[in-house]
């Protein structure tokens, strides 16, 4: 999720390439915590509303509120970037 993040930043991704692929992130992740999955889905809401409304138009500058608030919540629940590393390694991303 961090790297989809850090790919529209740069101009890699289209805005909609990222509120897609953060989504498909956590339904391949089959995450089991429901606290988690009803927090994660509280910070991506504005980004899918950023994309229902703007789509690709949507800036970094549109966004980055958001954004941030995303990885910082992801950042308490990834621990380390251990953490982090074996969840890729464990979706094959």
């Amino acid at each position: 999720m961090f790297k989809f993040i850090e790919l529209y930043r740069n101009g890699i991704f289209r805005y909609s390439d990222l509120v897609n692929g953060l989504e498909s992130v956590l339904d391949a992740g089959d995450f089991q915590n429901e606290s988690f999955v009803r927090e994660w889905y509280a910070y991506w809401l504005p980004l899918e509303i950023l994309n229902a409304t703007q789509g690709d138009n949507t800036t970094v500058k549109d966004a980055d509120v958001y954004l941030h608030d995303m990885e910082s919540f992801l950042k308490t629940f990834f621990h380390s970037e251990e953490d982090i590393l074996n969840c890729l390694d464990d979706l094959k991303l």
